[in-house]
């Protein structure tokens, strides 16, 4: 198959579309496609003395956008049937992106362009860039753990019940929290 030019005017929607892009996507893809003049050809097939879009209706309304009197196309012979199951596929047959490796990739690129200037390239918003350009940052070193004698301890004891409550009163009188108390009981007993 040889990609073709063809007259916008001729390239019909398909009306069983269901692919929608947000607006500020297509602002994204207009400039884009005005900026290198570049784009995937659009996959059309013969209909009613004109071509049906099945592959490509944000591109041509990009085109339309930017005044744009041709289209880089390609003609698929297909039926009815067949073109509403391209119609089905072509829009939701993708991969999904690696983040580290998309994370990698805009790295790559923000050693020629400033965040700001790739958000207003690329699909995703300034957050989404700065955050991705985080994920690739090399991690932090790590710490040295902390000395074990400067981590608290738990202690547990058991008591009978008197002793239980001649503690609790003892513990009353100084204040605070129990441990607090404790504490205190402790800095006392130890001087």
């Amino acid at each position: 198959m040889q990609s073709q030019t063809l007259p916008l005017t001729e390239l019909h929607p398909h009306p069983a579309n269901s692919n929608v892009m947000p607006a500020h996507l297509l602002g994204k893809l207009v400039k884009h496609i005005g900026a290198t003049g570049q784009y995937p050809p659009i996959v059309v097939r013969k209909h009613n003395n004109a071509y049906q879009i099945l592959d490509g209706h944000h591109r041509v309304k990009a085109l339309q956008q930017l005044g744009r009197a041709n289209a880089n196309c390609i003609v698929w012979q297909a039926n009815d049937e067949e073109a509403l199951l391209l119609l089905a596929t072509l829009n939701r047959l993708q991969g999904q992106d690696d983040p580290l490796k998309r994370a990698h990739l805009l790295k790559t690129l923000a050693k020629h362009h400033d965040p700001g200037l790739l958000s207003k390239l690329l699909p995703e918003r300034i957050e989404q860039v700065k955050k991705l350009l985080s994920l690739d940052a090399k991690p932090p070193k790590p710490t040295s753990p902390p000395n074990l004698d400067d981590m608290p301890i738990a202690v547990h004891f058991f008591l009978l019940p008197a002793q239980k409550r001649k503690l609790s009163q003892c513990l009353k009188q100084l204040g605070g929290t129990r441990e607090q108390a404790l504490m205190r009981l402790v800095d006392e007993r130890s001087h």
